[in-house]
């Protein structure tokens, strides 16, 4: 009796296993047409007119507004970096802040790199690319041309 008894359960448990077998071909079933519906939907967008015309017109914007950004800041740094003013111009806005000696300057010079400028002395702790430094032999100034505003300013006795 044991026999039959174990032959019984795995005859249950074979139908088991196909019944559920059944299931899966169901679901597999579903899921395949519901993937073949997704595949065919967006194959459907993607070749449709409206898509490929909308991409382009999108593309084109995109391209167009990172053309029309870049020749913005080129622009716009050009100009900011290439102020040309004569040395009187300088010294007549400079005059408008502090008082100036009345002989010439010994250099007007243009800040071309700030850093080596920092490491020499304290005093041009503050300076920036463009700024001008104007040298007297008992004074000097640093002016930003930008901002219209000096920077920085030292007088020294001579003895």
């Amino acid at each position: 009796m044991k026999k039959s008894s174990v032959f019984l359960n795995k005859q249950t448990s074979k139908t088991v296993r196909k019944s559920s077998f059944k299931r899966k071909g169901a679901l597999s079933k579903i899921t395949r047409s519901t993937k073949r519906f997704g595949k065919q939907t967006l194959r459907d967008i993607l070749l449709s007119k409206t898509f490929h015309s909308s991409f382009k017109v999108l593309i084109g914007l995109l391209i167009s507004g990172t053309a029309l950004y870049g020749a913005y800041a080129f622009i716009g740094n050009t100009f900011a970096n290439d102020i040309i003013v004569s040395k009187s111009e300088i010294l007549a806005r400079v005059g408008k802040h502090t008082d100036l000696p009345q002989d010439l300057p010994e250099a007007v010079v243009r800040v071309q790199d700030p850093d080596i400028l920092k490491k020499q002395q304290a005093f041009y702790e503050n300076v920036k690319e463009g700024d001008y430094i104007i040298i007297y032999p008992k004074l000097a100034v640093i002016y930003d041309l930008r901002n219209d505003s000096i920077i920085a300013l030292k007088r020294t006795e001579s003895r």
